[in-house]
């Protein structure tokens, strides 16, 4: 798992290397350009060394597996220069073949970190300021982060800005309660994860440093029975192994995975639905934490009171047909049709006359728009549901 983090000046070190890939994104910002994955394929993040063809293939091959790695929030300036390089990706223990447990050795020098769990936070210089960033720049979570770190002392920032006209990237974890992913934190905190040297990658450790720094453990002595002693553990994400060199594994608990999994089945509202028209929403409610579950339940109740009032509407237009046109289609369609706030309820109408039952319609006519965001957007503008997504 380990290699020689590769030299990058500019961006053009980087882009040989992910030209014509749609899992990577080059996105042009303020400060300049950042780089990122924004999905992984199986061929996303190749390994390292690779058999076949000549020395020079292999290389080329290499070389260019280093640097996908890199293409995790890496930022450049509108010269192209070099302005932040967090963490390289790296990957769970037993994900790759590099991870697995034979080929993890912790006689070698390393040590055990908290996994934490919020999000990557690091620096930059912009127009001669220290501004903070998530993976894809200046966002709202990075804004949150940056009105706590105004909160602080000067010299957290001045601290910030020697390290960064340095050629250094300091890495933060963003953990907050306004930030929850899966593990809850009472506080708003900025947590040093790593120092990093922007061209050579090369690991450094400051000799001093205002904020929080990430709590270590020191070392473990073989990687299974450390997998095993961690999978267990409760109301943490888990751990990471970094040796001496930069190089790192992760570990996560079980329960961590199992709720992340189940959060990510709630991650959309048309997801909620999806569950309450399957019959499933009492076992996906029962798998969240408490807050979670407080959330799907009143989304939940908010879904069926829209839809019996939707319901109640649409019958009351099949009452009109019937006592105000005596169901005579043409006239329905001419007179009362053009004046519905919605078309879409003609249909409805129109079957509800052919005796098709009305609640079997609209559970149907949901279902069909729950595939995507869009499409449930515009089915929940029908049910008359303000807009919710989570």
């Amino acid at each position: 798992m380990k290699y020689e983090f590769p030299e990058i000046k500019t961006i053009d070190d980087v882009l040989p290397h992910i030209e014509g890939r749609k899992d990577f994104i080059v996105a042009e910002r303020d400060f300049g350009f950042v780089i990122n994955y924004n999905v992984t394929l199986p061929d996303s993040f190749p390994p390292i060394k690779s058999a076949g063809g000549s020395a020079k293939d292999r290389a080329a091959r290499q070389l260019t597996a280093k640097m996908r790695r890199e293409c995790r929030g890496i930022k450049f300036y509108p010269d192209g220069k070099i302005a932040a390089r967090t963490m390289q990706k790296f990957f769970n223990v037993n994900e790759k073949d590099e991870t697995q447990f034979k080929n993890i050795d912790l006689s070698e020098n390393h040590v055990i970190l908290d996994k934490l769990d919020g999000s990557m936070i690091h620096p930059i210089l912009h127009k001669g300021k220290v501004r903070l960033c998530t993976k894809m720049g200046f966002t709202e979570i990075a804004e949150d982060a940056e009105k706590w770190l105004r909160d602080k002392t000067r010299i957290t920032t001045e601290w910030l800005y020697d390290r960064l006209s340095a050629g250094i990237t300091d890495t933060f974890e963003w953990t907050s309660p306004n930030n929850r992913i899966v593990v809850s934190y009472d506080e708003p905190m900025l947590t040093l994860l790593a120092s990093r040297e922007n061209i050579s990658g090369k690991y450094v450790v400051p000799e001093w440093c205002p904020f929080e720094v990430v709590k270590s453990y020191g070392s473990a002595k073989e990687i299974r029975d450390f997998v095993d002693s961690v999978k267990d553990q409760k109301g943490i994400e888990g751990f990471i192994g970094r040796f001496s060199d930069g190089h790192m594994f992760k570990i996560k608990t079980d329960e961590y995975v199992f709720i992340h999994k189940t959060l990510d089945n709630i991650r959309f509202d048309r997801h909620i639905v999806d569950a309450i028209l399957k019959g499933e929403i009492d076992d996906t409610v029962s798998k969240l934490p408490e807050q979670d579950q407080n959330h799907v339940r009143e989304f939940e109740k908010h879904f069926w009171k829209a839809f019996e009032q939707k319901e109640n509407r649409l019958y009351g237009l099949r009452i009109r047909a019937q006592q105000s046109y005596n169901d005579d289609r043409k006239r329905i369609a001419i007179d009362m049709i053009p004046n519905l706030e919605n078309k879409a309820d003609a249909s409805f109408v129109f079957r509800m006359i052919d005796g098709h039952d009305l609640r079997n319609m609209m559970l149907e006519h949901i279902k069909q728009n729950t595939n995507t965001n869009v499409k449930w957007d515009a089915c929940a503008i029908w049910m008359g549901m303000e807009k919710k997504t989570t």
